[in-house]
């Protein structure tokens, strides 16, 4: 059996090619290296058919420029843009959960990236939620001791956006 049709070989590649892809780093990768390589290809094909050095050639040649400059200047900030999305990721997950005060730590990272707007929106979302979900259990707690109006008026003040809004609004609609 020839080394190209030997699945022993060829399998364990395959399954290693396709774990990568869920890999954040080699997503990232990928993605960048695709977005730039299409014009990259195209710029360098219509490149090629072009009689050298001539006028077309050169202006050709120059959007390569930018192009392989913005590529290694993505590169290069790679790492962190990746350290940045998962420290998101990490975050929006913990409030999914209801652990809103290490969602907020989670957050704070983002300031030794620079990050200081993205940080304070995720975290006003966050102490958002958090608010949002304190009020659904005062109302939730308000309806079990038979206080209707008082949960009514609490659960129409949870913004509708939020996670605890959603479940407000379907609460609402089983009081009517």
């Amino acid at each position: 059996m020839s080394k190209e049709k030997n699945p022993y070989i060829r399998v364990p590649l395959a399954i290693a090619f396709i774990a990568m892809l869920f890999f954040l780093p080699t997503r990232e990768f990928l993605k960048l290296t695709f977005l730039l390589g299409c014009p990259f290809i195209l710029i360098l094909g219509y490149m090629v058919k072009r009689p050298r050095y001539s006028l077309t050639w050169i202006l050709a040649g120059l959007l390569l420029l930018p192009i392989v400059g913005y590529y290694v200047y993505s590169l290069i900030h790679l790492p962190e843009r990746v350290q940045v999305h998962a420290i998101i990721s990490e975050g929006a997950g913990l409030v999914a959960e209801g652990r809103f005060d290490e969602a907020i730590a989670e957050y704070e990272k983002l300031e030794e990236f620079g990050h200081v707007d993205r940080m304070e929106k995720a975290i006003a979302k966050a102490e958002r939620e958090r608010d949002a979900r304190q009020q659904l259990i005062q109302a939730q707690e308000l309806l079990n001791s038979g206080h209707e109006g008082e949960a009514r008026k609490i659960l129409e003040a949870i913004p509708v956006e939020s996670r605890a809004g959603q479940e407000a609004s379907k609460i609402l609609r089983g009081l009517k």
